[in-house]
């Protein structure tokens, strides 16, 4: 973090001195020995930023022992950890750009679902991103010490190499998972006798969404519970996910938009024991408005997650 730069010069006579009874001052410990029983990519996470949190104590580096071990913490309750920001960092001009593309990569990847369809290797990617931003920013200063700067620059080099691994992994669970809902050819009409009138159908659970936004409401979370309830009451466990966006803002962004909304009421539906296998998630964008109005034109009705019963 940026105040550790502050600090580490300050006390860097003293870190290699003598001990620094870290847990005195900064909270490097309230994370540990928890248990972590989200989704996958929650429980992933806690595992990496646990690892991070015992290298930076080890080190004598508090500073970011606390905030890893404050990640830890987060990922344990099942609260919302986002990766550090170029930002947050003492990093050099050269690398400001390089950590904004792999931040947006990582939240591209995100919003395409890569946290449920490869959980491991998206968790992998995001804690080896935090540790070559850290890394990075310890290379950048080396506390003053040419041989803590070059250990530093090793470390960033292979943080960086995992991320790519990981990350190469989470877009190819992802780029598949388009393909198929994309590319999967209608089935052929097969003369037949005519069904028996079968039951009818539970009518689509509509989650509705604030302008520009993909947070559940607490109104949409009650609809949601609904949908589970019905779920059960008629055994059924395959779930189809379809996000909508108005007409206010580009087309393509819109399309993305509906994308996050879809994945934030899987999340929802999984948080509750909705397995991910039987749900299929798709975005509509603005191409399928329950309410026609012109482009540019904001309309609550479109802001929508219809969630359909299979």
């Amino acid at each position: 973090m940026k105040k550790s730069i502050v600090l580490m010069s300050a006390f860097a006579a003293v870190i290699y001195a003598a001990p620094l009874k870290a847990d005195i001052v900064f909270d490097t410990s309230t994370g540990m020995g928890l248990t972590a029983d989200g989704i996958a990519f929650h429980q992933g996470l806690y595992e990496g930023y646990t690892g991070l949190r015992d290298e930076r104590v080890q080190v004598l580096d508090p500073v970011d022992g606390e905030h890893f071990n404050h990640k830890a913490r987060r990922a344990a309750r099942r609260s919302s950890v986002m990766p550090d920001q170029a930002q947050d960092r003492h990093l050099t001009d050269a690398d400001v750009p390089v950590f904004k593309a792999a931040w947006k990569r990582i939240h591209d990847a995100w919003d395409r679902g890569g946290r449920h369809l490869a959980p491991a290797d998206a968790a992998k990617a995001q804690v080896s991103y935090d540790c070559w931003i850290e890394a990075s920013e310890g290379a950048n200063s080396g506390y003053g010490l040419a041989n803590v700067a070059g250990s530093r620059q090793k470390d960033a080099d292979h943080c960086k190499a995992a991320f790519e691994e990981a990350m190469a992994a989470v877009e190819a669970a992802a780029n598949l998972a388009l393909t198929q809902i994309e590319r999967t050819p209608a089935p052929k009409a097969v003369a037949a006798p005519a069904p028996a009138p079968a039951p009818a159908a539970p009518k689509p659970f509509i989650v509705f969404f604030g302008f520009n936004n993909a947070d559940v409401t607490a109104a949409g979370t009650r609809v949601i519970d609904d949908a589970i309830a019905t779920a059960e009451r008629l055994g059924i466990v395959d779930f189809t996910i379809t996000g909508h966006a108005d007409r206010a803002g580009p087309e393509e962004y819109n399309l993305q938009l509906s994308l996050r909304r879809a994945n934030a009421v899987r999340d929802v539906l999984v948080e509750r024991g909705v397995k991910s296998s039987g749900i299929s998630l798709a975005g509509r964008g603005e191409a399928e408005n329950a309410v026609r109005t012109a482009d540019g034109v904001r309309e609550a009705a479109n802001r929508r997650v219809e969630i359909i019963l299979l």
